[in-house]
């Protein structure tokens, strides 16, 4: 009679539902129940239009994934990480991460879900489990070969980066300082060599304006207080160390995050992505100056 009872209030009540405000009970019961076959939602934006219901995709397929993303999460908060099992569980996660990014899942979600996402090495890591390509060696090659082209071209001469960067340079003499300090500037200046906006590409002591992945630069020349960072949609995604750190970070952020680059940086983005996949450097976009100035010594 009891089991009778539970099972008469159990129909009673199996339509009514609570409302689950924690982002990992909702993660859990996906990866328990799933979705209902059948069953579609309406998106918010077009909640007042009966006609265009679009089925909500499930990404999670199982407990053992939940259990992933959650070991994920917490230990992101800790200070000592095991960063071999950070590399597996990311490994075991990717092909959800993947649908998750293509089915333009709001970028918040996916870093509160995978937040090693903002960890320069995993965001590069990422890129090279998609391109086979590493990333941040690349981009190290690139201006290691290109910085002393860039810096010569005429056209950089009167840019307030370039003008920044020698007054810098009359107040060091350390090989290294002075090495960092150039590699920063051609690292800066690409989009003005390109004829790009470079406000596409860095806002440097300034505010972040735009919404696609762009690097805040505070104080670029002085190595005690310069600050790096990758914003995505106004938002900071990640610190770097340095300005290649910083290059590599933001032409990975392109690939990682699906977002297609704007028109009026791509010739930079182009120049970039072509040397990193060892393809030729379209040469129709490249200003005639330039073609010369950036031949491969």
């Amino acid at each position: 009679v009891q089991l009778v009872w539970k099972r008469a209030l159990k129909d009673r009540f199996k339509y009514v539902r609570r409302a689950i405000e924690d982002d990992e009970q909702v993660l859990k019961n996906k990866c328990k129940f799933g979705h209902r076959k059948g069953q579609s939602r309406k998106s918010s934006s077009v909640e007042n239009k009966p006609n265009n219901v679009k089925e909500e995709p499930a990404y999670l397929e199982g407990d053992a994934m939940y259990v992933h993303i959650n070991w994920l999460k917490q230990e992101y908060m800790k200070t000592l990480r095991n960063w071999k099992e950070v590399n597996n569980k990311m490994n075991a996660t990717i092909q959800i991460r993947r649908k998750m990014i293509c089915d333009k899942t709001p970028l918040k979600d996916i870093l509160r879900l995978f937040p090693f996402l903002r960890c320069p090495y995993q965001l590069f890591r990422e890129f090279q489990l998609l391109t086979h390509m590493d990333v941040y060696q690349k981009t190290v090659k690139i201006l290691e070969i290109y910085s002393e082209s860039i810096l010569s071209l005429c056209l950089v001469k009167n840019n307030p980066i370039n003008i920044m960067l020698q007054e810098h340079l009359k107040q060091n003499t350390e090989e290294n300082v002075l090495k960092y300090m150039k590699t920063t500037a051609a690292c800066l200046l690409l989009p003005d060599v390109f004829g790009d906006d470079s406000s596409l590409f860095a806002a440097v002591n300034e505010e972040v304006k735009v919404l696609t992945p762009v690097l805040e630069v505070k104080n670029p020349f002085n190595v005690n207080s310069c600050r790096f960072a990758l914003y995505i949609e106004k938002q900071e995604v990640a610190q770097l160390n340095d300005c290649t750190t910083a290059l590599a970070a933001l032409v990975a952020a392109f690939h990682v995050f699906n977002i297609q680059c704007p028109s009026r940086i791509q010739r930079t983005l182009k120049f970039l992505v072509s040397l990193i996949f060892e393809m030729n450097i379209p040469q129709a976009f490249l200003p005639g100056q330039v073609k010369r100035g950036l031949e491969m010594p």
